[in-house]
């Protein structure tokens, strides 16, 4: 495998494995718990991170169509942690079996795609970045959120 992939993989399995501890000691109602200021819970997070994920390294880096729907990450329902672990369980598989398969020349081949409001072109090792960089803030939400939930 390319280097430089299995440590975008590497990376990728240590933020999980940060987001399984932070939440694991957390129930369904610290998942669901929200700032009176803020509109994300952690389960709203976790479910994002895994269409995220998917969106940009199974689509973009990947070439898979996972037909998003981003809006419908943020809805707000009771959520249950099980099923929101699975589902992000399963989008990780997906997510490093397309990186298992990319190589080098293949991260920095180029794929036009909608960001922020505008079209452009980035690598997909670009996407995969943006990936990375993407899980490791909500992360850092997920780990404040945990505290904020838990504290007295």
């Amino acid at each position: 495998m390319d280097p430089l992939v299995a440590s975008l993989r590497q990376m990728l399995d240590q933020l999980h494995d940060d987001i399984y501890r932070a939440v694991d000691p957390l129930g369904d109602e610290a998942i669901n718990w929200a700032h009176p200021h803020l509109s994300n819970t952690i389960g709203i997070l976790l479910r994002h991170i895994a269409g995220s994920e998917r969106y940009w390294v199974v689509e973009v880096a990947g070439g898979r169509p996972v037909h998003r729907d981003r809006a419908s990450e943020f809805v707000r329902e009771r959520l249950v942690k099980a099923e929101l672990l699975t589902g992000l369980r399963a989008a990780h598989a997906e997510v490093q079996e397309v990186l298992g398969g990319l190589g080098a020349a293949d991260l920095a081949s180029e794929v036009e795609i909608d960001f922020r409001g505008a079209r452009r072109r980035v690598t997909r090792g670009w996407a995969v970045l943006q990936a990375v960089q993407h899980t490791a803030y909500h992360l850092g939400q997920i780990r404040l959120f945990a505290r904020m939930a838990t504290a007295g």
